[in-house]
Formats: structure tokens, C-alpha cells, sequence
């Protein structure tokens, strides 16, 4: 069944009443570790959805060309719409959770608000600060979507345990058609927290190298 931030919540065991929101973009003043989700959704309680995905292609035209080529199952394309349609097909059209994250402490910087900031100025392509759920970053909509956060400690079990939750609680017609894609997770988070799995989706050399 669909499945709401507050219920995602709950079933880890947190207190709805902690979560807070802003929009995309907006900077969130919080320096305690915790979990953050990026939704379509303004409202926790609500199940904002989108039947298809909005890929810009302009935004995936441009990404390819800053990498020079993606391989689809290991096999070089420059092909926006071939990479598109592979894209395709890991959105989830039933649910508004499209990226759960974590939130360490750091000894230099941490906490929810630096590793959200991160998450924001990271461009497409770039391997870093941020460069989990890089998915995001070629939607349409990216300026309306929603990031919820709680505070919490052990903000790494929580994620994992939240994506765990979240394959669980999708719908079995998802289900179905994601069986053999590796962990069902949403849309932009590529692999399970705590080394439980990575999507099978077959995209490569979608990030440039780190620089030394």
C-alpha cells in the first residue's frame, strides 16, 4: 500500500511529532544527526503521487554530455532516451518517498542541516559531497519537491531500517514488477543502508571521478 512519512515514521519507531519540513533548496537550521526524506509531498500525512516520471531532458542531455557517455548494461550510449526509459523504470508511481538519507555526526561538520546543504549544491555528474541520490537532480519538479527530517541518533540504522520498511510496505503490484531489480527502494536511493543491496539498474559512468 502507499505509504506515508508518518507512517514510515512510526514503523522505525520515531515520534511523528518530530518531523519537520521545508522545501527544496531552503537551508535547515538543525546541527544534531538524523534522517532526512525527499518527497512530492508537502504534507507528511499525504500520499502526493506522479504516474510518470519527469525527467528533464534538457537536464539528462546535458548530464551526458558532461560525462561524455553512460553504459546501459555495460555498453556505451550516448542515447537520451534509452537512458530514460531505463530510468523509467525503477519510478514508483503509487508513493511520494523519493530519497531517504542519513545524517551523521562528524567531527569536523555534521548533522542534518550540513548534510542536506551538501545534498542541495552537489550537481549532477559530480561525485561529491553529496552524490547519493543523484537521481533527483534531473526531475522537473525538483524545486517543488519536500525534505522532511527528524532528529535522532544511530541515524544510519535508521535509514537502513526505513528502507527495509519501505520495500515491505509498497504494493504488491510494485512488488511484482521490481522482483528482480535487487532491493525495492525509492527512486533515487541506489542502494539499502548498511550494505543491504544495491539496485540492479545497470547505469554506469553516471558520476565523474573524484578529483585527487
Amino acid at each position: 500500500m502507499p505509504i506515508t512519512i508518518k507512517q514510515l515514521v512510526e514503523e522505525v519507531g520515531l515520534p511523528p511529532i518530530a518531523i519537520k519540513v521545508v522545501k527544496w533548496n531552503t537551508p535547515i537550521d538543525c546541527k544534531k544527526g538524523g534522517v532526512y526524506i525527499v518527497s512530492l509531498s508537502e504534507n507528511a500525512e499525504l500520499n502526493r503521487t506522479i504516474e510518470e516520471v519527469p525527467i528533464s531532458m534538457t537536464i539528462l542531455e546535458a548530464w551526458i554530455q558532461k560525462l561524455g557517455y553512460f553504459t546501459i548494461d555495460k555498453e556505451e550510449t550516448r542515447d537520451a532516451e534509452v537512458i530514460k526509459g531505463r530510468l523509467a523504470e525503477f519510478w514508483i508511481p503509487n508513493e511520494n518517498i523519493l530519497y531517504i538519507g542519513k545524517a551523521p555526526m562528524r567531527k569536523s561538520s555534521g548533522g542534518i542541516g550540513n548534510r542536506v546543504r551538501e545534498y542541495y549544491k552537489t550537481a549532477i555528474g559530480e561525485a561529491g559531497p553529496h552524490a547519493g541520490g543523484h537521481w533527483i537532480k534531473m526531475l522537473k519538479n525538483l524545486n517543488d519537491l519536500h525534505v522532511f527530517y527528524v532528529e535522532c541518533p544511530n541515524s544510519g540504522c535508521i535509514e537502513a531500517d526505513m528502507l527495509s520498511k519501505f520495500g515491505e510496505l509498497v504494493s504488491d503490484s510494485v512488488r511484482e514488477r521490481l522482483f528482480t531489480k535487487g532491493p525495492i527502494l525509492p527512486f533515487a536511493n541506489l542502494e539499502g543502508g548498511e550494505g543491504k543491496g544495491k539496485k540492479k539498474h545497470g547505469l554506469g559512468h553516471m558520476k565523474i571521478k573524484k578529483r585527487p
